[in-house]
């Protein structure tokens, strides 16, 4: 048993939304291009993982971009619109700021950094 129970994070929050829309989990499946099994226990909370670190890091970008039209930011590990990734990524390194040097680092290091040619912002 889990110290701390976490809410879920807001990408699993949005599949479940979709699904109260009245979407099917094999639609939804195929939106998102997730395994249906995996959607379901997703949905359902039943996911098997201890940790949902991994399949956050596999999907959950794409479905915020796809429900939300914002960006999941590993740093901030919540969605957040493309036009705030993109100045984010844009931003000059800060030297009074220890918490707007940590993202500034953490955006140099991210796969979907707009300034670096990954996924469209």
């Amino acid at each position: 048993m889990p110290l701390i129970d976490l809410p879920p994070p807001e990408w699993v929050e949005l599949l479940r939304a979709e699904k109260a829309k009245g979407k099917s989990i094999a639609q939804i499946a195929r939106e998102v291009d997730m395994p249906r099994p995996s959607v379901s226990m997703l949905i359902n909370g039943t996911y098997p993982a201890k940790s949902l670190d991994l399949v956050t890091r596999k999907h959950g970008a794409a479905v915020m971009r796809l429900y939300r039209d914002q960006m999941m930011c590993p740093h901030l590990r919540r969605g957040i619109p493309a036009e705030d990734c993109r100045r984010f990524a844009a931003a000059p390194m800060s030297t009074s700021n220890p918490e707007k040097l940590r993202h500034w680092g953490a955006c140099r290091a991210c796969p979907i950094n707009p300034l670096k040619g990954g996924d469209d912002v």
